[in-house]
């Protein structure tokens, strides 16, 4: 059953997509870990859709009913929703049941999961709202579809809509985000909490280099900037490329997938997308992790590259900066000329500076991407 009988608090969690969808990528991630935290202290609930990204038919789970379901060393009750429940109503009824002390939202534009569950909850005075905007306010993000997002920004701020939330930054420069929005707003800073462990770090084969790119094959993505960049980078061994993400944009995939051929310096592959859980394999081999992205919020692959002891070869549009001077990759901005020289410093050094750059990782990981003031910060979140 739904209710838990416990003194703890009650907290209530609104996302579009949640486990087992995975193609929406690095949002339900951030969501899991942080419902996987909250949960061994917290009565937890979470409300999500029955529907991967672009998929319309149901996930195989149990469909508008309570599911308990294992999160992390705790459990939580998830219920997906199919269509029929996408409405004002249906959230003021589960709102009604629970009676949480806290709803934490998890997007900015989504109508169904903030716009509606938000609506719900302003009818019940006794109910706090979080929302997390997930990078959805930052230069990038507000490029797509921009006069649209104007628009609703512009009326968010005349009616007051997020009037008394507390935001959920994950990084300074997200809290900047939501303050250049809305002056004045209370927004905490709680970096997103990371997967994955320390694991063996496995011998890789030294024959070749393995380089792995992860993430939704997109336009937005900008994974042509890299791709080309490796193409014409020159390189002390052979080099494949594995993309590894749901295909969005079929006709994009195929433009990446034309400019790898006629050429002999790297082997292309796409394998499709997996949840996380499945790219253990690929992380066995990689040597490095590969994003030209052109802004992340936080970047789970990147973190998870460096649990596995692969250092990354990234864009400096996240919130990872100076990886250079740390031993554990590069961050270059989006200039040609730039990638090419450092490519070719990444793909030629010899096998112990790449262990050096391996065990590293491992250890930047371990001491500064997971670590319990990150979880504090998390938890404080629900705290006045």
């Amino acid at each position: 059953m739904a209710l838990l009988e416990s003194n703890r608090q009650r907290i209530l969690v609104s996302v579009d997509w949640f486990p087992p969808a995975y193609r929406a990528g690095g949002p339900i991630r951030s969501t899991y870990n942080l419902v996987s935290l909250l949960c061994q202290t917290h009565d937890v609930w979470v409300v999500c859709g029955a529907y991967d990204l672009g998929k319309d038919e149901p996930l195989d789970v149990p469909l508008n009913v309570w599911n308990e379901v294992a999160c992390g060393s705790g459990q939580i009750q998830a219920m997906h929703w199919t269509k029929s429940n996408w409405n004002t109503a249906s959230w003021s009824r589960v709102l009604t049941e629970i009676e949480p002390d806290w709803i934490h939202l998890n997007s900015v534009f989504s109508k169904h999961f903030t716009l509606m569950p938000l609506r719900a909850a302003r009818k019940m005075p006794s109910v706090r709202i979080a929302m997390a905007p997930r990078g959805m306010l930052g230069v990038a993000a507000l490029s797509l579809k921009p006069l649209k997002k104007r628009i609703f920004l512009s009326y968010a701020r005349a009616t007051g809509l997020f009037r008394d939330i507390r935001w959920h930054a994950s990084t300074a420069t997200e809290r900047d985000e939501v303050r250049g929005q809305f002056m004045g707003a209370d927004c905490r800073i709680a970096q997103n909490i990371p997967g994955g462990m320390i694991l063996n770090n496995w011998s890789r084969d030294q024959s070749h280099w393995h380089v792995v790119s992860v993430g939704r094959i997109h336009r937005v993505k900008n994974l042509h900037f890299g791709l080309e960049a490796l193409l014409n980078a020159a390189s002390s061994r052979p080099v494949k490329l594995t993309f590894i993400g749901p295909v969005e944009d079929a006709g994009y995939q195929e433009e990446l997938m034309v400019m790898a051929k006629n050429q002999d310096r790297v082997e292309v592959e796409f394998v499709g997308g997996m949840p996380p859980t499945a790219l253990g394999p690929y992380w066995q081999k990689a040597h490095y992790l590969l994003s030209s992205t052109t802004q992340e919020n936080f970047g789970h692959s990147i973190v998870e590259a460096w649990a596995n002891g692969c250092p990354v070869l990234i864009s400096d549009r996240t919130p990872w900066r100076e990886l250079e001077a740390k031993g554990i990759g590069w961050d270059w901005p989006l200039e040609r000329a730039t990638w090419l020289r450092g490519l070719e410093a990444a793909l030629n050094v010899d096998s112990m500076e790449w262990q050096r750059l391996s065990d590293n990782a491992r250890s930047f990981f371990d001491a500064e991407v997971r670590n319990p003031e990150i979880e504090e910060a998390n938890l404080n979140l629900f705290q006045p």
